[in-house]
Formats: C-alpha cells, sequence, structure tokens
C-alpha cells in the first residue's frame, strides 16, 4: 500500500497567531516633507530657466512640477 501524502494545511486550521499584523495607519506628510517639495519645484523651475533661458518652457514646467508636488502630498497620505 502506497504511503499517504499529508494535506496542505487549510485557512481553517490557522490560529489567531498565524494572522497578518495590521499595517500601520496613514499619516500626513509633515512640514518637513512639505518643504521639501516645495524646495524641489522652485529649484527645478530656476534650473529650467537657467538651462534654456525660455519663459514659455519655464511656464510648462512649473505647471508640471506643480501638479506633480500636488500628486506626491495628495497620494503620499
Amino acid at each position: 500500500m502506497p504511503a499517504a501524502v499529508p494535506a496542505p494545511p487549510s485557512a481553517s486550521s490557522a490560529t489567531s497567531s498565524d494572522s497578518l499584523p495590521t499595517p500601520p495607519a496613514r499619516r500626513r506628510p509633515g512640514p518637513g516633507a512639505i518643504v521639501t517639495v516645495v524646495n524641489g519645484v522652485l529649484a527645478g523651475i530656476g534650473g529650467v530657466y537657467a538651462s534654456t533661458h525660455s519663459i514659455l518652457i519655464t511656464i510648462v514646467a512649473g505647471v508640471m512640477a506643480v501638479v506633480l508636488a500636488v500628486a506626491i502630498l495628495i497620494f503620499q497620505r
């Protein structure tokens, strides 16, 4: 007679100590994170103007930088 293969453990046999820990609660970005994002936006806009000397390209880059900064601050929550 062939040897019996043990059945894989089922989810119903798990004890409470086997459960996964709950993730920490999401928190709002602190003032340091906001200052870092704003400084990055300002440095990026200044860098675009210094490298291109074009007002139009600087405006486009500024708008995109603000959109990206808002997205970072919203999705970081």
